[in-house]
């Protein structure tokens, strides 16, 4: 006969592992639980309790309540499912007539971003603080209990609140923020087995924007109007293609001016920061970035940030650089605005122009790699991109721009010229 034990764990992370305890009752007949109390590890407010039966787990949520309502009815269904079945039953036929696998909605989300798919992937905290809030969104539209319960209108009603959320300004946000949090949603759905709920023509849509890379002459303009400190930073963003974080990460000791060479890894222990996707890599600097990052190490000697803030932290702001030199250089678009000194101000008379950002500089880099002849994969690699794809959005917008893209359109508008002259003469 199948095994028609049933077992309360709670289930805790000690030391950075998952772990199942037995839970801590509140009396002698065990009709109540000490909430979220785990025997020998005390209170942990992140534990969740979990059934153990025939062979499966079953998750049924952090309410100690809930959980022992749900303990007595699971050993009332497997005696009923014993006295019901032939002895020839199989342990794993008799958890198919027991719906013990039902996952709340909520002991999902707990265990996705915390011991499930966030561990698996040993996420970066922005990742992990995008799909809290994509989720937090969805449990606002959706307010089932299981899992096996969402259906495509969920999803549906999903899309309608989040075309509806605003910004801290008031403004609606932007599309493919909208797709983001959908997508991120979808992916949570899909780890727990709800898959193709919506077709893909019902996704939210965005607008793909074109990449960007900044023309040499307007660099040399740019520059024209930094400091020395400022020019550091930007020139040191366009010679070594990092993203923000990593630059903001760099300490001198990722410096070799010998072989003139930095290079980028994850400081967890030092800063609680990683590189995207555990990209470690190892890129040349050229000659006059070399003696530039020189010269600064003589004005800020030491074994500490290249580029810290005022407190010797790394600096998150280096955005406001680029912006600001841009406003002096009298290179803002005029047309949008954003928020300065927490009031929305134009571009024209404010550092906000959104055409001015850190990121645009690792474009530019793969962009001029491109021109000068550099193959595609060391573009790829030095980028530090997993997927060629990616590399490829960034160089394609600029082959228009190319000389020989140039000499293409040239020619086509050639033909219309030299056909016009032909029926003119004929005339």
């Amino acid at each position: 006969m199948a095994n028609q034990k049933v077992t309360l764990y709670i289930r805790i992370i000690h030391e950075g592992k998952r772990i199942q305890c037995k839970p801590v009752y509140a009396d002698k007949n065990q009709s109540r639980l000490k909430p979220l109390y785990a025997e020998g590890h005390g209170h942990h407010p992140e534990a969740e309790y979990y059934l153990r039966y025939a062979g499966v787990w079953e998750a049924v949520g952090d309410d100690p309540y809930v959980a022992l309502d749900r303990l007595h009815e699971r050993k009332e269904e497997l005696r009923r499912g014993a006295r019901s079945s032939p002895a020839a039953v199989t342990v794993a036929e008799s958890v198919r007539e027991v719906p013990g696998s039902r996952v709340t909605v909520e002991a999902a989300i707990k265990d996705y971003l915390t011991t499930g798919k966030a561990a698996e992937k040993d996420w970066r905290q922005h990742t992990l603080q995008c799909y809290t809030l994509a989720l937090k969104l969805f449990r606002q539209s959706c307010k089932k209990t299981f899992l096996d319960e969402i259906s495509g209108g969920d999803l549906r009603t999903f899309k309608v609140l989040l075309r509806a959320q605003k910004t801290s300004t008031g403004r609606k946000v932007d599309p493919r923020t909208v797709y983001n949090h959908f997508n991120n949603t979808v992916s949570f759905l899909n780890t727990y087995g709800r898959r193709d709920l919506i077709p893909r023509n019902e996704w939210p849509a965005y607008e793909e924007k074109k990449v960007v890379a900044y023309d040499p002459e307007v660099m040399q303009h740019l520059l024209q109007f930094a400091t020395v400190d400022e020019a550091d930073v930007l020139e040191f963003f366009l010679g070594v293609n990092f993203r923000n974080g990593e630059g903001a990460h760099v300490e001198w000791p990722d410096i070799n001016l010998r072989t003139k060479e930095v290079k980028v890894y994850s400081k967890r222990e030092k800063f609680d920061w990683q590189v995207k996707d555990s990209e470690q890599r190892h890129i040349a600097i050229n000659d006059t970035l070399a003696e530039r990052l020189a010269a600064r190490y003589k004005r800020y000697a030491g074994n500490g940030l290249v580029f810290p803030n005022s407190k010797g932290n790394p600096d998150t702001h280096l955005l406001r650089i680029i912006k600001s030199v841009a406003l002096r250089a009298g290179l803002n678009c005029g047309q949008c605005t954003g928020t300065h000194q927490r009031k929305r101000m134009s571009c024209a008379v404010a550092p906000v122009c959104r055409k001015w950002i850190i990121h645009t500089l690792r474009k530019t880099w793969a962009t001029f790699q491109a021109r000068i002849g550099t193959d595609f994969a060391t573009i790829q690699t030095e980028l530090g991109h997993s997927s060629p794809v990616t590399t490829q959005k960034y160089l394609a917008s600029q082959d228009h721009n190319s000389p020989r893209r140039r000499e293409q359109i040239n020619a086509a508008a050639a033909l219309v010229s030299r056909n016009s002259d032909e029926q003119a003469s004929i005339q």
